[in-house]
């Protein structure tokens, strides 16, 4: 324990799923936290807050829309103005975006998920990295997806956007290295909300009635041997039960966070319980 002690972590996207997970975690690691979503800063509070505290460290809360750049920057000067520094950037925030077809996607449906889900990703680092150089110290860690390594049919906007921050992670980590910070990107596992969402709007869209007990290939959890889990048969693919969890997600970031990831960059990881292997 106390492997982030008095380090200073932004986390976007923090109320629910896999930056909620990374708050806690970091916070059980001493790390003071400045977390957002677009909730209202008093709801984020009560429950991640709420969550970081009991875990015995403190939260910034805001209410900030990442693809919008005043307010990203509004967030990372509010930030090093409470905590004087920040050591690790953490923009986690995505939406899955649209279930159709290319040729069925709106233009706006297509921007938006780029400007959540990578514009996001550039607008935080930008903020941020100034005051990281002066430091000479600090820590990114994106999140793609194994979407990022793999097609999804259905989802061109969201594969690309995942597939793009891979390339931005390898990027930004050759341009930073000499200031001794360090870029990686996580591709986790799913989280149940996320997972539940998806596997509904995908019934929708295809024509067919959402059921609960397919969805069993999808939620966290046993599940039994013969079931299919994204297309392939779990004996014979060397999945682990749980599919990759929000936590195994966070116990990962916390590695790359801490000091002894000093030279662990410009890597991909994946969380996801076997589902990606490279």
């Amino acid at each position: 324990m106390g492997r982030l002690k008095n380090k200073v972590a932004l986390i976007t996207g923090a109320a629910r799923g896999h930056a909620q997970a990374m708050a806690r975690r970091f916070a059980a690691e001493g790390a003071l936290l400045a977390i957002c979503d677009l909730c209202p800063p008093e709801e984020l509070d009560a429950t991640t807050g709420a969550q970081v505290r009991e875990a015995g460290s403190r939260a910034l809360c805001f209410r900030t829309d990442v693809s919008d750049e005043q307010q990203v920057n509004e967030m990372v000067a509010r930030t090093l103005a409470e905590y004087g520094h920040i050591d690790i950037v953490a923009p986690v925030v995505g939406i899955a975006g649209p279930t159709k077809d290319l040729w069925d996607l709106e233009l706006a449906e297509w921007k938006q998920v780029l400007a959540v889900n990578l514009d996001s990703i550039f607008l935080c680092c930008k903020a941020a990295l100034p005051s990281m150089i002066e430091r000479r110290r600090g820590r990114i860690i994106m999140f793609s997806s194994p979407t990022g390594k793999q097609p999804l049919a259905h989802r061109s906007s969201y594969a690309t956007s995942k597939m793009a921050v891979i390339g931005l992670t390898r990027t930004l980590a050759a341009e930073v290295g000499r200031y001794n910070i360090t870029v990686n990107a996580i591709c986790p596992g799913g989280h149940s909300a996320r997972d539940h969402e998806l596997a509904k709007a995908f019934a929708e869209y295809v024509g067919e009635p959402f059921d609960e007990d397919t969805y069993i290939n999808y939620r966290p959890g046993p599940k039994p041997a013969n079931k299919v889990l994204c297309g392939h048969w779990l004996q014979a693919e060397g999945y682990v039960q749980d599919h990759g969890t929000s936590d195994d997600a966070a116990a990962m970031a916390v590695f790359i966070a801490s000091d002894e990831a000093g030279s662990f960059t410009g890597q991909d990881v994946n969380t996801p319980g076997g589902y990606v292997m490279w």
